[in-house]
């Protein structure tokens, strides 16, 4: 642990060296509960996370000390909204932040040490790369980390056909199912619950389905299709998933694209 990105910008290249990092192994719980009237305690309804703070230990190197702390400003600069956080001994994994508090200065290393506060609201890091299917062609190289065979894009040309990807993360997803090509009166079920789609689609339509919780969205060729389908939306539990795709005459590709994400 020698160095830290922010949004694509190693410190280290401005003078500024991770010498510490304080990440809590989970968040803290909030408690839902209910106090009832004449009853003894409290009705609890489960427990969330808050909110994870996430903390990094700076030191300025260089003459340049104003220089570097100008420059460190404008990085954490809440202005610019959530940053991405990389750091070198975690290359698969990413952390979205945003400064929250002040910037803290240890005099006693002669002023050159500044502790920085974030907070990630979403409180979950998740891989760096998502499981979209990309190809040579693309402004790739191979070892960059992408996923050249996708374990998460099938073929689907047989109604009832059942497909199974893998979540190796620790904690749920909500993927962007994308499915490019034909059919008649799709359904598509994980066991516990079942998306359907009413009606046709053709061979250069595609239909994207949005289980992100800040969106849920269902749209065809880029418009909103969401009358057409019962508003049903997935998540991914860690581990194996079973899907079983049902349609007429089904000839389409089924990409379901997602981050893992994890409880550290």
């Amino acid at each position: 642990m020698n160095d830290v990105s922010i949004n694509g910008l190693w410190l280290s290249t401005i003078n500024a060296q991770l010498v510490s990092r304080d990440i809590p192994p989970l968040p803290d719980t909030e408690e839902n509960t209910v106090k009832l009237a004449g009853r003894d305690g409290v009705k609890s309804f489960g427990s969330t996370y808050a909110a994870r703070p996430l903390g990094l230990g700076l030191f300025v190197m260089g003459d340049d000390y104003d220089g570097t702390v100008a420059k460190l400003a404008s990085v954490f600069n809440v202005r610019r909204g959530p940053l991405i956080i990389i750091f070198d001994d975690r290359p698969e994994k990413r952390y979205i932040a945003e400064y929250r508090g002040s910037m803290a200065f240890d005099t006693s290393t002669g002023n050159r040490l500044i502790n920085v506060p974030l907070k990630m609201d979403d409180p979950w890091p998740e891989s760096q790369q998502d499981t979209e299917l990309r190809e040579y062609g693309q402004g790739l190289s191979f070892g960059e980390g992408y996923f050249y065979i996708s374990d998460s894009s099938f073929s689907i040309t047989t109604s009832g056909q059942m497909v199974t990807l893998d979540n190796i993360g620790s904690e749920r997803a909500y993927p962007l199912m994308r499915i490019s090509g034909s059919f008649t009166d799709l359904s598509i079920s994980d066991g516990r619950q079942t998306f359907t789609f009413t009606g046709s689609i053709g061979a250069n339509d595609v239909l994207e389905i949005d289980s992100d919780p800040d969106k849920c969205t269902v749209k065809l060729n880029g418009t909103n299709a969401w009358g057409r389908s019962n508003g049903v939306f997935f998540e991914l539990i860690p581990g194996e998933t079973t899907f079983t795709v049902s349609a007429t005459t089904p000839a389409f590709n089924l990409e379901i694209i997602y981050r893992y994400k994890y409880l550290f």
